[in-house]
């Protein structure tokens, strides 16, 4: 049972597949299923402070890995419906797999139907793609997972992620020089640009320099920035085939809402504190939480705390920290709040930044509060 919780994630794509099939207005009642699940479970199932020990890790990779094929397939429906390209294998092959005629459903898919499609894939592309990419990305050593979770990204078409983070993000947390670290105050849409636009700047300025410290050329097959690029540019061209223009836009729709919740993700992680520069990362300098449904659906990403101690560690080997600072709800609820809701937000975490400044800083960190 305890492997089995781990492919929640993957059934609810499952779930997601089926209902972009029937086209109209069916994401938009995923959309509303989805969330009450989510935010419902966090708060019914309460928090879950355990470390199961688990002897079978491989059973937990193929269980990330899953994921991929079955975002493909989510990625692929929705750029189907919004588009006008008639596809005969993926239309015979979706009625035999769920009964419904896609080419009739299409054709009463109206605008604002596809709308949902953006956010409800923007969001499981976020949750199923983004996640299992970001834990995949710290298993350096294995270049299998790494060649996987670079894939899982393209989906965002955020391959600077993969090395801004696992190298910059990791060394800098709670420094100014941070991009996904928020300052306290901070507008979540100005935070959104700032941090995409100057994480992908220092993506470049590491691999740059990793290029030069083994003597590659920076146009050369060994620029990992590149190797993203072309692997986002094969599944636009995959969106062209299957919709057209129209199933390009629908894609960049997707990746872009997916990128924007990694970013709400990042923000709220780490919402105004502070390092000092010079010390070390501990786990007071995230916001964690262990909230049950969410640790499951995202792979403990929940115990951040305790990932940015250990930013190597598996995600089943995460502990919960206890006595780490601790967001106030799940991650679903905490991210329709900061959207939705920033201003509220911001007011309901200065009581949290008031006891992280009493209870959790350094003298040098007060200052820099202050």
């Amino acid at each position: 049972m305890k492997y089995l919780r781990y492919l929640s994630m993957p059934l609810l794509v499952i779930t997601a597949i089926y209902f972009s099939a029937k086209g109209q207005y069916w994401m938009w009642i995923y959309l509303l299923l989805l969330d009450t699940i989510i935010i419902g479970g966090d708060a019914l199932f309460g928090s879950d402070k355990s470390v199961p020990d688990y002897k079978y890790p491989k059973i937990l990779i193929a269980l990330l890995y899953i994921n991929l094929p079955l975002i493909f397939i989510l990625v692929s429906l929705s750029v189907y419906m919004a588009g006008l390209v008639q596809f005969d294998f993926l239309e015979r092959w979706v009625f035999l797999l769920t009964g419904e005629d896609i080419a009739f459903n299409r054709s009463l898919t109206a605008f604002w139907h596809l709308v949902g499609y953006v956010f409800s894939g923007g969001l499981m592309i976020g949750s199923a793609a983004t996640v299992p990419g970001h834990e995949l990305i710290h298993h350096k050593k294995n270049k299998r997972d790494w060649f996987m979770g670079q894939w899982m990204l393209a989906f965002s078409w955020d391959c600077a992620f993969a090395i801004e983070h696992v190298h910059g993000h990791h060394k800098n947390v709670g420094l100014a020089s941070d991009p996904a670290t928020a300052k306290r105050g901070e507008n979540i849409y100005r935070f959104f640009l700032k941090a995409s636009c100057k994480e992908h700047l220092d993506a470049w300025a590491i691999e740059l320099s990793r290029l030069r410290k083994y003597g590659y050329k920076i146009a050369g097959i060994h620029n990992r920035m590149i190797h993203g690029y072309i692997k986002s540019l094969f599944i636009t061209i995959w969106a062209f085939y299957l919709g057209g223009w129209k199933g390009v836009v629908m894609f960049f729709g997707l990746a872009l809402f997916a990128k924007f919740f990694l970013e709400v993700v990042n923000y709220m992680e780490h919402y105004g504190l502070v390092r000092a520069p010079g010390t070390p990362v501990s786990p007071r300098h995230s916001w964690n939480t262990n909230k049950r449904l969410s640790s499951v659906l995202l792979y403990n990403l929940t115990r951040h705390s305790h990932h940015h101690e250990q930013g190597s560690l598996e995600f089943w080997k995460l502990r919960p920290h206890p006595d780490a600072p601790e967001m106030p709800y799940g991650y679903l609820s905490t991210l329709y709040l900061v959207i939705f809701f920033p201003g509220m937000y911001r007011k309901m975490m200065e009581p949290r930044l008031s006891e992280w400044f009493e209870n959790f800083a350094t003298d040098e960190e007060k200052a820099l509060m202050a």
